[in-house]
């Protein structure tokens, strides 16, 4: 009995400071892993890489993703405003940037633009001659004469996002070209699920 007493006491003063040690590393390392600040780094790499080859491979003058959000609740109900931002954006050089422009944007001012793309997934504009999406506006003082749009859905089909691709001339995307983009928008989909579904 004094024996196992005696290793018990051993075991106890040799091994416990070690399991406490372990633990603490432990922890702290799966801590680490877990910071937001990490996480959105490694996102916004990712999301970044993926827009450089979009546009190396389009030969675009712009890309940009933009993403849905809360902006704030309507009085006196305190239901929520859907807005939008440019989180992403990819420029050639002399193009203009639009990103700090399009921060907390209604939905509500681009209806027809968004209707399209909720219920076909997709937009194009290769001119904007006659285009009825209300979009020449904002886009005419940017250069831009081509512009497509296609919808970012979660794992879930959940509309979270758009993807943008605009040109400074008058270019028509191949049926190659689109295969291309539809992969593209399912990847950054994919990743901005991922993120926005992970427990922290």
């Amino acid at each position: 009995m004094m024996m196992t007493t005696i290793a018990v006491a051993l075991i106890t003063a040799v091994f416990g400071p070690i399991a406490v040690e372990w633990a603490k590393t432990y922890f702290a390392k799966r801590k680490e892993k877990l910071n937001p600040v990490d996480e959105a780094i490694h996102l916004n790499s990712l999301v970044d890489e993926q827009l450089d080859t979009i546009m190396e491979e389009l030969e675009a003058d712009r890309v940009w993703v933009a993403q849905f959000h809360n902006g704030g609740h309507f009085y006196p109900t305190g239901k929520s405003i859907q807005k939008f931002s440019i989180f992403y954006e990819k420029i050639s050089p002399g193009a203009m940037t639009v990103q700090s422009s399009f921060q907390n944007v209604p939905c509500s001012l681009f209806p027809k633009a968004l209707s399209q793309l909720y219920k076909e997934g997709e937009l194009a504009i290769p001119t904007y001659e006659g285009e009825d999406y209300d979009l020449s506006g904002i886009s005419s003082p940017y250069g831009t004469k081509s512009f497509y749009m296609i919808a970012l859905d979660d794992l879930h089909d959940r509309f979270i996002g758009v993807m943008a691709i605009a040109y400074n001339k008058e270019h028509k995307l191949s049926k190659d070209e689109w295969i291309f983009i539809r992969q593209k928008a399912g990847s950054i989909g994919t990743l901005l699920d991922e993120y926005l579904n992970k427990k922290l």
